[in-house]
């Protein structure tokens, strides 16, 4: 049974660093990591640890932080391994991985949480719909999966840390939403247009060089989306990173 870290006491943690040292973050999983190879055995649960607490104005501020799992963390850094190389299940992340896959599920978290501010302060007829953001969250998927070199391998991964269905699942939703409150909130990313995509087409670094526009125009857009998430991801942490703080847990 998953083990739920006790709320954090205001001054109960002598100051640290915005971010830590990826070589912290690395440390905390290799401690923690079972063997990739491991199964559970059908009468034991699978026993989660907190290695990452974080906390923000956007998410609660001290009185509400956020813990992120060994086991969340661990995929996550598959993820960026498995993007960064053409083979395998993301075995072997580096610390740089470690700390891009942190940067990006902090950020989420916290778009996520100004999602939900903004979408329960606005006008009904103003909500996204269950289905738009369903629909947000096909695009999202899609991408990833081709990015990633398709979906069996994203759900390999998950199971060499022995997350199951739903939280991947509760992974691409919330990539999806914070995608959305980028698009709505920060800047339109969601809806390339046409002379965005043969721009793109004609002088980026992406993976469809050789190929008609016609036939590479669906898998470009994904791929034009999801690059488009991750930088302004990016960019959005940078703008506020003084106001984050984490702390690794040992």
């Amino acid at each position: 049974m998953s083990r739920t870290p006790p709320p954090l006491r205001s001054g109960s943690v002598p100051p640290a660093p915005p971010f830590p040292s990826a070589g912290a973050l690395l440390l905390a999983l290799t401690l923690w990591a079972p063997s990739a190879q491991a199964q559970p055995s059908p009468a034991r649960a699978i026993v989660d640890r907190a290695v990452v607490r974080f906390y923000a104005p956007e998410v609660g501020g001290t009185a509400q932080p956020r813990f992120v799992s060994e086991r969340t963390l661990a995929f996550e850094a598959r993820l960026e391994a498995i993007a960064d190389r053409p083979d395998g299940l993301g075995d072997g992340y580096d610390e740089h991985q470690i700390r891009s896959a942190l940067d990006h599920h902090v950020t989420e978290e916290m778009l996520v949480s100004l999602a939900h501010k903004l979408i329960e302060g606005s006008l009904p007829g103003q909500r996204p719909s269950q289905a738009d953001l369903a629909q947000v969250q096909q695009d999202l998927s899609a991408a990833l999966f081709d990015k990633l070199g398709g979906q069996a391998r994203v759900e390999a991964a998950a199971r060499a840390e022995l997350l199951d269905a739903p939280e991947v699942e509760a992974m691409l939703r919330r990539r999806a939403l914070a995608a959305w409150y980028i698009h709505r909130a920060i800047a339109p990313i969601l809806q390339p247009t046409e002379e965005q995509l043969r721009e793109i087409f004609r002088t980026g670094a992406h993976p469809y060089r050789g190929q008609d526009f016609e036939q590479a125009r669906a898998g470009l857009r994904r791929w034009f989306i999801i690059e488009r998430v991750r930088a302004t991801e990016s960019s959005y942490l940078q703008a506020v990173r003084s106001r984050v703080r984490i702390v690794v847990m040992r």
